[in-house]
């Protein structure tokens, strides 16, 4: 996981070539600013950056170029590699995110670098890669600069665009800064330095995704479909298993975002198959987060998330009993949401409505992941989260058919809604969980956001997509998960009671936030 700021100035020019390093030990004591010069337009930019990468970060501005790049680092496959990178004098590369193309054979930022050198051009460089990944690539030889998300958009990108002033700004987080646009997934945005045009009709793939509308009426199938779903799913997560960082397998946890319902059950157990394969010694933190809700009276210790969390972690610690599995119980007190309130508000931005702050203060307190656990002898004591790896079972609402609302629908009324889902997940969800989840210094991954698994998962028969019917499935026959896979969704916003916690009746999920 990294940070990227790239700014080009346009009029404005630079007077200097500057390159500043901060590393890991500035960065944790918060003094890294007293390291840098930046342009004073993106000092409150930098704050943002640094957050998503606590082992490295550089500023670099070129006044040839007229432009400059600030890049955070969170090291997780080796070996480590500093960004920016520049490629033969020709190119300089900021890239965030996960690629697990097979043809990796060490660190995934070094290998798009080699790429470069040897591709036709940029476009067909981005096209080859398969993963969750942002980036930008400046090319000094023809003053363009490309940018974009993967064709799912699992990792945050924002512009600001001035045409009369032919500069842009590109970060993974804006802030509350008014102009800043989320980037569309999957379009590959090519912006002219010298003229100060923005192109956006490329694009990674040609077509939307689309999701077939075959029923298998009599569920012959299922059986066997549902087998083939499990084996798309378990290898998805074992690319993400066996791409983090040797040091950090060895001596930090896998941390999950965990509210016991059936996605991230499912991500639990074939982790923790994962983790008998390659020896049992990886520890498995489970991130359960409950809100004291003023409006219902309720406890962090009461919301349904909680105590549906530790069933289920009893029903997988049962079945894995050679994985040490940590329930990790994050209480967030009334006043501590509050204190945090407005960062999370500036986080999120251009997203600013109830039910984003709801879901967003959610995933920002669990991924801090500041709680509690229970030892054997029943003393519970305070801990905090050393994984620096965090799995989400998102995505399995939108593939398989899970909100509430689909649950009435017929096939043919189905099928478009589903099309809408995971084609706009990217800025329903993925912009606003990325940049709140990694603002806390960690890496989110989604093994049912895996390409081969979307790709596989809109081909199956519209009719197994009722109330999530083949991932039930998968969880009863595959993983013996029989009674968790009979639990009902709940938004984790009202499974951690994370919304409405005041008393005003007539506020809904999509008024905006009131400071």
């Amino acid at each position: 996981m990294c940070g990227i700021l790239l700014h080009c100035h346009g009029c404005s020019k630079i007077e200097k070539d500057i390159f500043q390093e901060i590393h890991e030990a500035n960065i944790a004591r918060g003094d890294y600013m007293s390291y840098l010069t930046p342009p004073e337009e993106l000092s409150n930019l930098i704050p943002y950056i640094v957050d998503r990468g606590p082992n490295y970060a550089s500023l670099k501005t070129s006044k040839d170029d007229n432009m400059t790049w600030f890049t955070s680092v969170l090291s997780l496959r080796e070996p480590f590699t500093k960004q920016c990178i520049e490629v033969e004098d020709r190119f300089v590369l900021q890239y965030n995110g996960e690629i697990y193309n097979s043809s990796i054979s060490h660190n995934d930022t070094q290998y798009i670098a080699e790429m470069l050198l040897n591709a036709k051009d940029i476009p067909s460089v981005i096209r080859t890669l398969s993963g969750e990944f942002a980036y930008t690539i400046y090319d000094k030889l023809t003053g363009e600069v490309f940018f974009g998300r993967d064709p799912i958009g699992r990792r945050s990108l924002s512009f600001k665009l001035d045409t009369g002033d032919s500069k842009i700004c590109i970060s993974s987080v804006s802030g509350k800064i008014e102009g800043f646009q989320d980037c569309q997934a999957g379009v590959i945005y090519v912006f002219q330095k010298n003229t100060g045009e923005l192109k956006s009709n490329l694009r990674i793939n040609s077509e939307r995704f689309a999701v077939s509308n075959k029923v298998d009426h009599d569920l012959s199938q299922i059986v066997e479909q549902s087998c083939k779903l499990y084996e798309h799913i378990s290898a998805a997560v074992r690319k993400r298993v066996t791409t983090i960082h040797p040091m950090h397998t060895e001596n930090r946890p896998i941390s999950i975002l965990f509210s016991g319902g059936l996605d991230c059950s499912v991500i639990t157990s074939l982790i923790c198959q994962q983790i008998l394969d390659l020896g049992g010694n990886i520890v498995l933190e489970l991130l359960n987060v409950g809100f004291e809700n003023p409006r219902t009276g309720l406890s962090p210790s009461q919301v349904p998330d909680r105590i549906l969390g530790q069933r289920s972690a009893s029903i997988l610690r049962a079945l894995y009993p050679q994985v040490q599995i940590m329930f990790v119980e994050v209480d967030v007190p009334y006043s501590e949401f509050l204190k945090y309130k407005a960062h999370i508000m500036n986080m999120i931005y251009p997203k600013q409505t109830e039910m984003d702050l709801s879901i967003a203060a959610a995933f920002y307190f669990a991924s801090r992941g500041e709680g509690f656990v229970n030892e054997p002898s029943g003393t519970r004591i305070s801990y905090k989260r050393k994984g620096l790896v965090l799995f989400s079972g998102l995505g399995a609402d939108e593939l398989y058919g899970g909100y509430h609302k689909f649950s009435k629908r017929a096939n043919e009324e189905l099928v478009p809604e589903l099309e809408v889902q995971i084609n706009n997940i990217y800025d329903r969800n993925l912009n606003r969980d990325d940049k709140v989840i990694s603002s806390n210094g960690v890496e989110i991954r989604y093994p049912f956001l895996d390409d081969q698994v979307v790709a596989f998962s809109t081909q199956l028969p519209i009719n197994y997509k009722v109330n999530k019917m083949i991932l039930r499935k998968v969880a009863s026959q595959n993983l013996n998960l029989s009674s968790i896979s009979e639990e009902p969704k709940r938004a984790i916003q009202f499974g951690a009671k994370s919304a409405k916690m005041t008393k005003n009746g007539n506020k809904q999920g999509t008024d905006l936030v009131v400071a």
